[in-house]
């Protein structure tokens, strides 16, 4: 995504994320979309900070576009992914048996279904690479 979509998409952010915040005032809502319109806020404020040090800063874009597209850091990417999908999955399955014994039945209900979800799309992402590959 070119930096220009990149503004243009923080802008977005930071004006849906004060019409939340209006909402919410103007309505009495929740405070879940409270919360929501203050996080765009900053993610948007955050994101174009960056956009914009992007467009004044020669040696921050060649830094940044460096990082982006170099082969070790997509593979220390990838990697944290994999670290990242191995400790989801030990960590669910042993919170839905720790809820389990706890009496929580929700909880670990919850817990099973998204660790059985994310080893199905592995499993389909699996099938798919090995043809692909």
């Amino acid at each position: 995504m070119n930096n220009n979509r990149r503004l243009i998409n923080s802008s977005v952010e930071i004006v849906v994320g004060a019409v939340l915040l209006l909402a919410v005032k103007l309505t009495g809502g929740d405070s879940i979309w409270l919360g929501m319109g203050g996080a765009l806020i900053v993610v948007g404020a955050i994101q174009l900070f960056l956009g914009l040090r992007y467009r004044a800063d020669a040696e921050y874009r060649e830094r940044t576009d460096t990082e982006a597209t170099d082969e070790r850091n997509q593979f220390i990417r990838s990697r944290a992914w994999v670290c990242a999908g191995t400790g989801f999955v030990i960590v669910g399955g042993v919170m839905t048996v720790v809820f389990q014994i706890l009496g929580r039945q929700e909880l670990s209900t919850l817990c099973g279904t998204g660790v059985s979800l994310l080893v199905l799309l592995y499993w389909l992402s699996y099938l798919v690479l090995k043809k692909k590959y």
